[in-house]
């Protein structure tokens, strides 16, 4: 499932590709891909449109076009962005097409998406989904002070809020779990029974886990897309690298979570108010 580190690439080639360059042709044969849209409106309304920008938010990606309209492009689970020449054959579970001329040359852009997660949404003002989203970890940083009047709202564990894309957006369930074990964090804690020096410790590794992976991607290495390339995802059964303690792995908030009960510390309140007068209890080796 692309994480935020890949919609961000995928934002950086798309801006490569289609910013200040005009749309010849655009097709889309899927009416599920394009969300309100019908494929005929979708075509009619991109075709010899200028593409002004390409943004992201999360991971929504966003681009303009010359008239005031927007694309909104969200990768599902298995949707990605590709560069084709103009007279290749249709790729497979291939969505939609844009054909574009740049410096003379003409080339598809194309949205191909095995599982139909993903969503093109061609509107003339941002969607919902993107007016909603939290605070972007790589654009805006990540205010561990805001973060953490976030997380004392909520008695939901803290994976599950963090994933939560009101709070941060783009954050993922792989990104996550890494963190929070880098973060020494068991991510069934409660999310306002984290102390500050634990929540300076998880803003600390969700920042380095996002610049890791990024940085993979950017240097076109076999990126850690594989499980086995994560340090705690995918791993579950294994001895903790850390402490040697068998990871475990539990279903929390409908998400596999990959966890060391052995070195990750539990944060529960004592009491049922969140506030200032409730004290954190901190419990190792729970069941999961």
């Amino acid at each position: 499932m692309p994480e935020l580190p890949d919609v961000e690439i995928a934002r950086r080639d798309l801006q490569r590709w289609l910013s200040g360059v005009r749309i010849a042709a655009a097709r889309t044969t899927d009416r599920y891909i394009s969300r309100g849209t019908s494929p005929a409106a979708f075509a009619r309304d991109s075709a010899q449109q200028k593409v002004k920008q390409v943004s992201r938010r999360g991971k929504w990606l966003r681009i303009e076009l010359e008239d005031g309209a927007r694309i909104f492009s969200h990768l599902g689970m298995t949707g990605s962005w590709a560069r084709v020449g103009a007279e290749d054959a249709r790729q497979r579970w291939e969505r939609a097409r844009l054909t574009v001329v740049q410096r003379g040359v003409t080339s598809g852009v194309v949205y191909i998406d095995s599982r139909r997660f993903g969503r093109l949404i061609l509107v003339r003002e941002d969607i919902a989904e993107w007016r909603e989203l939290g605070p972007d970890p790589l654009a805006d940083g990540i205010d561990v002070a805001r973060l953490g009047k976030e997380l004392a709202r909520r008695r939901r564990a803290i994976k599950d809020v963090l994933m939560d894309q009101s709070v941060l957006a783009g954050m993922g369930n792989i990104l996550v779990t890494e963190a929070l074990w880098h973060a020494r964090i068991d991510p069934r804690s409660q999310a306002g029974a984290l102390s500050k020096k634990e929540l300076r410790a998880v803003g600390r590794e969700l920042s380095k886990e996002l610049e890791r992976e990024l940085r993979d991607k950017e240097r076109e290495r076999p990126t850690r897309e594989g499980e086995g390339n994560f340090i705690i995802y995918g791993h579950a059964g294994e001895p903790c690298p850390r402490c040697g303690t068998t990871l475990s792995r539990m279903v929390l908030a409908g998400r596999g979570t990959v966890f060391c009960a052995g070195c990750q510390v539990r944060a529960e309140a004592q009491s049922s108010s969140i506030g200032p007068k409730s004290s954190p209890e901190r419990t190792k080796n729970a069941s999961p």
